[in-house]
């Protein structure tokens, strides 16, 4: 068999047998291979080098052009968010403007004129909190801090606010469907103002004698909140998974209830901070389907 032998310069031998009992030794020099074998890394070692720079090269370049979409849609949201906002604080403070101007002036002079007045002034203000509220309670979810984390009983927490439901609204069916023992790691606070929110756009949005189903259920280790209604629902268009923060149902919505508007931002930050995901489907008992998976 061939060997090696290791001297100033490599040889590779190998010994066959001839006529006559007499052995041929073949040596041949390694010199030539080991060069080649050494050329070879060289180009190996550079053509990883090239790769490597090319893959940074397009890696920089397709992050840097996601960045800038995500940025630019960040920025769009925030825009349409800060529009809606302002809006939502000019109606209240140019109703209390125009109304306390004609007070001043004594253009209202009949008792019940200044009494639905001061009724309305008063109801534009409470408006105004509400809003002020929801707003304090975004830049609270967006902070980088990490809130206070305890066991929930999603359970107990969520069929406390469906008994409550049902008493406030005896003319609705309300059908609950809540398995026992499901907690999982959050603020209760928050917790609570997200339920609280998702009924209360049912209460607002949908007949007074719409049917609704609150359901909560366990995947693995998912929890999952079903909060449906027989309401006329919403576009289709508006249908859809993975509900962005600074999103609303509908703009027109919080004028004509009074409300912020800002409830569909904080249904999805409370669910974005607790790392779960939002949907919203068509429901079957023909309204709207919010579903919650924490």
């Amino acid at each position: 068999r061939a060997v090696t032998v290791d001297v100033e310069a490599g040889y590779r031998l190998i010994s066959l047998n001839i006529s006559g009992g007499d052995r041929l030794l073949i040596a041949d020099s390694l010199k030539g291979t080991n060069e080649t074998f050494i050329e070879n890394q060289k180009r190996l070692v550079l053509f990883t080098f090239l790769a490597d720079l090319v893959a940074i090269a397009l890696s920089y370049l397709v992050i840097r052009r996601n960045n800038r979409k995500l940025q630019a849609d960040s920025l769009a949201r925030m825009q349409s968010f800060l529009a809606d906002a302002s809006h939502e604080l000019r109606t209240p403070l140019t109703v209390i403007k125009g109304y306390s101007e004609m007070l001043a002036k004594g253009q209202i002079s009949a008792e019940s004129d200044r009494q639905r007045a001061f009724d309305r002034v008063n109801s534009e203000i409470v408006r105004m909190e509400n809003l002020i509220h929801d707003l304090l309670l975004l830049a609270e979810l967006g902070e980088t801090t990490s809130p206070i984390r305890e066991e929930v009983d999603l359970s107990e927490l969520l069929f406390s606010h469906s008994r409550d439901f049902q008493t406030l609204h005896p003319q609705r069916t309300v059908t609950i469907e809540i398995e026992d023992q499901i907690s999982c790691l959050g603020s209760i606070d928050h917790l609570r103002r997200l339920i609280q929110n998702i009924l209360n756009n049912v209460s607002r949005h949908t007949p007074v004698d719409a049917p609704a189903r609150i359901k909560l259920s366990r995947n693995g280790k998912k929890s999952i909140i079903l909060i449906e209604d027989g309401g006329s629902g919403l576009p289709e268009t508006s249908y859809r998974d993975g509900i962005e923060l600074l999103n609303r149902f509908d703009s027109s919505r919080s004028r004509e209830t009074g409300g912020s508007g800002l409830g569909l931002s904080i249904i999805a930050a409370i669910v974005h901070e607790h790392g779960g995901t939002l949907a919203m489907r068509k429901s079957t008992l023909g309204g709207l389907a919010v579903e919650v998976i924490l």
